[in-house]
């Protein structure tokens, strides 16, 4: 039976298909087969979503973006929804007087805020900023992001305050027409008068581009927009004045939830959405999928153990928590083309406004109990949560089962390595796997059971106990690079608080003039700026002592410490 994708439109193109791809998560009307080893949680899981599915077919006339489930992620390449490696510029803006620049700064930082570029420039290599036309394909036609240049014919220069207000607050377009949810007006509606009127002035000095909206290709009836007044009655909630200041809060925590919640739409990607396409107010920025990358939970509970400055380090230096990797996907865009302009006053203030929100926990896995089994409590917490993207492989994530896969990353990384990553996160998995109300226990209880259902009970013993290595074997440099890597890179790579960077032989020299003893001590009890353990809290002393091994042998010449 047909698979149905979803309903996303006109302008945020990061949301539409944030909705689209988020639907690769939501399996409609589709039998689907569970894969050995998954058993009896998959089918309860597909059935549920199953039964959801005729209620759903209800609302197709709607034109809304319908939220992703657990069993199945929507791979982007399945709609030819291409991002190139390649960011628009903010245009230069010249010729204005003194007063008149002051007022288009503010709006230029206004339109950062609420990242416009990104949605209203196309993806072509001659695309110019703010002319619209990024399409977005999807199963039932192809939308294209309008031009908001002051171009009269085709852009928005004929427009007044007014109607520009109208179309921010209460997502109503120059003819009177409701816009599609996509177009985040829901979150829009806060903005205050004077932003508005700001980033209303700066809209209006850019550069003119002349390009015809391309509209979209939607079939009748799924194209009439009078369906969505229904979706507003029940969804949507607008704000005359703007944002409404809390004086039970303190200034700073107000703007940061000005941000978070108004211009920077923050829950259009971390929150989990409805079949129609409303956000799930329960559990209010606590994660979600967004073309094919998970989008973490950043409530307090999600963020609540991570020290302020490394939230905000993760929009100036695009590094994930916990050194993590890279920022990759839709936030590595929203930090280019948004975040990286962050004063560091906004950044203060979203970060302590996130630290506050409270939100239900949407994979809960219960307490762990020290008497429990390993495996069952492992099993609890990959049905809850790990089977979101360890069943299909979403997000890139090592299928259950796949013995080859995993044996590679044993063989390659180590035991634990793996529980390393899972626990601080790794390149696309989220720290804790999304689970952030996990013990390590309970997390290293998942890491087995998802092994043990991979190799067999007899081969998984054999990495769970493995035969006693010698200490050379223990402390190679081939351990210590993996160790490294994980965790010493993020300052001995750059020089990162003064940190001497690794192969800097002229700044390693005096440091090595002290025995191989003293630097191992000082690494596993901290010296100066350098925390204990190199700031790793689940490392072994044989991978400290590895690490250190493999650092000092790539800052020297000429000596091989594998047998040290």
């Amino acid at each position: 039976m047909t698979t149905i994708q979803g309903i996303v439109a006109h302008t945020h193109h990061r949301v539409a298909k944030h909705l689209v791809e988020l639907l690769h998560h939501t399996s409609w009307c589709v039998s689907l087969q569970t894969r050995k080893p998954i058993r009896a949680h998959a089918n309860r899981l597909i059935q549920r979503k199953n039964r959801l599915c005729w209620l759903s077919l209800l609302f197709v006339l709607m034109p809304v973006q319908l939220q992703a489930s657990e069993e199945e992620a929507f791979n982007a390449q399945n709609l030819a929804i291409e991002l190139i490696n390649r960011y628009p510029e903010y245009p230069v803006v010249r010729g204005l007087t003194a007063e008149k620049t002051a007022q288009i700064k503010r709006g230029e930082y206004i339109a950062q805020l609420g990242d416009c570029i990104a949605c209203h420039t196309a993806k072509e290599s001659n695309a110019i900023p703010f002319s619209g036309g990024l399409p977005i394909p999807t199963p039932f036609g192809t939308f294209y992001t309008p031009n908001i240049t002051p171009d009269k014919q085709t852009g928005i220069g004929q427009w007044r305050f007014e109607e520009f207000r109208d179309a921010m607050r209460y997502g109503i377009d120059v003819h009177g027409r409701n816009y599609f949810p996509a177009f985040p007006y829901v979150y829009f509606t806060q903005v205050s008068n004077d932003d508005l009127r700001d980033l209303w002035a700066y809209l209006q000095v850019i550069p003119q581009v002349s390009r015809l909206d391309q509209g979209d290709t939607l079939p009748f009836p799924i194209n009439v927009r009078l369906f969505q007044s229904v979706w507003k009655k029940l969804y949507f909630r607008s704000m005359v004045g703007g944002y409404q200041y809390d004086d039970n809060q303190s200034e700073r925590w107000n703007r940061g939830r000005y941000i978070v919640e108004g211009l920077g739409h923050c829950a259009m990607c971390h929150s989990p959405l409805n079949v129609l396409g409303a956000e799930k107010a329960k559990y209010h920025l606590t994660g979600a999928f967004v073309e094919g990358y998970w989008a973490p939970d950043i409530t307090r509970r999600g963020l609540g153990k991570i020290p302020h400055f490394e939230v905000a380090d993760v929009f100036i230096e695009g590094k994930l928590i916990n050194n993590a990797g890279d920022v990759r996907g839709p936030m590595e865009e929203a930090n280019h083309d948004s975040l990286r302009y962050l004063t560091k006053d906004d950044q203060d203030a979203i970060v302590d406004y996130l630290m506050s929100v409270v939100s239900d926990d949407p994979r809960p896995v219960g307490h762990y109990k020290a008497s429990q089994n390993t495996l069952a409590s492992g099993h609890q917490v990959f049905e809850n949560v790990c089977s979101i993207c360890h069943v299909n492989g979403e997000t890139g994530a090592p299928k259950i089962g796949d013995e080859a896969t995993w044996e590679y990353r044993l063989t390659n990384k180590g035991l634990n390595a793996l529980y390393r990553h899972v626990i601080d996160g790794y390149n696309n998995m989220p720290a804790r796997g999304a689970c952030e109300s996990c013990t390590d226990q309970q997390i290293r209880n998942a890491v087995d059971y998802v092994l043990y259902h991979s190799f067999g009970p007899s081969y998984w013993e054999e990495f769970k106990h493995p035969t006693k290595r010698s200490r050379p074997q223990r402390t190679s440099v081939a351990v210590g690079k993996t160790a490294y890597e994980d965790h010493c890179a993020s300052c001995h790579d750059s020089g990162k608080d003064d940190a001497p960077k690794i192969g800097d032989i002229d700044a390693w020299k005096p440091i090595l003039e002290k025995n191989m003893e003293v630097l191992i001590s000082h690494t596993m009890h901290g010296y100066k700026s350098m925390p204990a353990n190199g700031g790793c809290e689940t490392c072994t002393k044989s991978e400290i002592i590895a690490a250190v091994k493999y650092l000092v042998q790539n800052s020297q010449e000429g000596k091989d410490f594998d047998l040290w």
